[in-house]
């Protein structure tokens, strides 16, 4: 038979290893989708800039003149 001691201190050492798993789990999914957002950013950024390029290229009428 196991002592009420023994018992309480599984229990706690049980909880303590639950909360590690925890955080741990919360750690990782924070990195993917830190690595996420980074990928994403990354990809955004080229066709922003040839959408920007485009628009600044563009032919415009010549200013009339009073």
């Amino acid at each position: 038979m196991m002592q009420p001691t023994t018992k309480q201190a599984l229990g706690q050492a049980r909880l303590a290893d639950l909360h590690h798993q925890a955080q741990r789990a919360s750690l990782a999914r924070a990195g993917r989708q830190a690595r996420r957002v980074r990928r994403q950013s990354g990809r955004r950024t080229p066709g922003l800039l040839a959408a920007l390029t485009g628009w600044a290229r563009r032919t415009r009428p010549a200013p009339e003149s009073s």
